[in-house]
């Protein structure tokens, strides 16, 4: 496969050749090495440093000095290139998320991503539509909003991920995909803590209901060691409704593999029977189904989940906001 050659000044120094892997050949594209090196400082030091790519160690002429970045993406850099060559007419209106999330990648390793303001909040735009329908795309947009200053797109995105990431995103994506620091590390400690906590809340449940008679029990209107067929049905009904949503034995928080949200939902949905009132008496045991007590514990725990952007995350995003504008 030949390489594809593209020229974004005719009267460039340097070629830059991009990429070249097993699927694409490499993207050869004649640059002025200073335009590169006045809006980024790695381009500086690689370009007019004392590394081996760096000008004292090439030739007099494009022709001769040829610096080699296999890592980077083609269609990235060109983006990249159009805006340091003030080929604006290039730069796409539009991208898609994975475009958007190559091209921060690639203009945070270089520190350029201040050339970026200019077309942020049009990519903004587009992005925000995709954001509401694919959950499969928020560990990129995270990344994106982090690296463009979009702090309350971050906000909202690090929230749902906590919410409605499954364990299988923890397992691969942070290995394919760029995070911000720390801040993949916070969502899946924060959903782990809130499995925990709504398990746990069945779990305890489980505990009253089974203890021995000697022990405090559930059902209010239990005989001192008496048959409390209240309890036995409001038990019996828990672990029926546990064992056809797949949580029966209850899992430890870290095998779940399921997101947050499913499992809200299956315990908002478990419906518990009780006995209902005795005959020939006052007494009624639908007082002492505990659905309601148990909904109303799910909700707290719902409520009160932590807020995974720290400090260093909102401080980055800001100096970001304040160099794109």
């Amino acid at each position: 496969m030949s390489a594809q050659f593209k020229e974004f000044d005719c009267r460039g120094d340097v070629r830059l050749r991009i990429g070249q892997d097993r699927d694409s050949a490499a993207a050869v594209y004649t640059v002025c090495s200073r335009s590169l090196a006045r809006v980024s400082p790695v381009f500086d030091r690689m370009l007019y440093g004392g590394f081996a790519e760096g000008r004292s160690n090439q030739g007099k002429d494009a022709e001769d000095w040829i610096v080699d970045l296999p890592e980077d993406k083609p269609a990235a850099m060109a983006v990249l290139l159009s805006i340091t060559h003030g080929r604006f007419e290039q730069v796409p209106k539009a991208l898609s998320v994975d475009e958007l999330y190559d091209v921060t990648v690639l203009t945070n390793f270089y520190d350029a991503t201040s050339t970026l303001g200019p077309w942020s909040n049009k990519w903004k735009a587009a992005i925000e539509k995709v954001e509401r329908e694919s959950n499969e795309l928020m560990p990129k947009i995270l990344w994106i909003s982090w690296e463009l200053g979009w702090k309350n797109t971050f906000t909202v995105l690090s929230r749902r991920m906590v919410l409605e990431s499954e364990a299988s995103m923890f397992l691969t994506g942070a290995d394919q995909i760029q995070f911000p620091p720390d801040i993949i590390e916070r969502i899946s400690t924060i959903r782990i803590q809130t499995l925990r906590a709504l398990l746990g809340i069945f779990g305890e449940m489980i505990e009253n209901l089974a203890v021995v008679d000697e022990k405090p029990r559930w059902c209010r209107y239990a005989v001192w060691m008496g048959h409390h067929r209240c309890e036995s049905m409001i038990l019996g009904s828990i672990t029926f409704c546990l064992i056809r949503a797949g949580l029966w034995p209850l899992p430890d928080a870290d095998e779940v593999e399921e997101s947050v949200m499913a499992i809200y939902s299956k315990m908002t949905n478990i419906i518990i029977h009780d006995i209902g009132p005795a005959e020939n008496s006052r007494v009624d045991h639908n007082e002492c189904n505990p659905g309601p007590f148990l909904l109303d514990r799910v909700q707290t725990v719902m409520g009160q989940i932590p807020n995974p952007v720290a400090t260093l995350h909102t401080e980055y995003m800001d100096e970001q906001m304040r160099k794109l504008n």
